[in-house]
């Protein structure tokens, strides 16, 4: 599978524009033939999903993966989002003095790779603190 540099480069930039989390800034998207469906951040915002599929009681913010999936299902059935890719982008900063952004690792945490299995998303593409990974579920 080719990975769209393009749709990588929009969640650079919702993710670097993420003020809900100051040092993980994450930006997740469901996608359909190289076509965004519906794009996700990690948010200081409880919600039912997230409590549903949080790694532990503890995990009860919700998750750019999880909110992606949530918006998608506002557009597609969920038929349609099992045809669908998902994208995970986080960005952070090298060191507190440093403007600009690197990749930081945007590997689905077992809650959200348990949702994502259950929702039937056959892919993931994210980034890790070196480069991009492509994973079949």
């Amino acid at each position: 599978m080719k990975i769209n540099q393009n749709i990588i480069n929009t969640l650079i930039k919702v993710a670097e524009a993420n003020d809900e989390y100051s040092c993980a800034k994450l930006a997740s998207a469901i996608v359909i033939r190289n076509k965004i469906i519906s794009i996700g951040i990690n948010r200081k915002k409880t919600d039912p999903l997230q409590a549903k599929y949080g790694k532990n009681d503890q995990a009860i913010y919700l998750h750019a993966e999880l909110h992606a999936i949530k918006n998608a299902l506002r557009e597609i059935s969920v038929e349609e989002l099992k045809k669908c890719i998902l994208y995970v982008v986080r960005v952070k900063r090298p060191d507190q003095n440093s403007k600009k952004y690197v990749f930081g690792m945007a590997k689905p945490c077992c809650g959200c790779h348990k949702a994502i299995v259950e929702f039937g998303i056959k892919s993931i593409v994210y980034t890790t603190d070196e480069s991009v990974e492509y994973i079949s579920v």
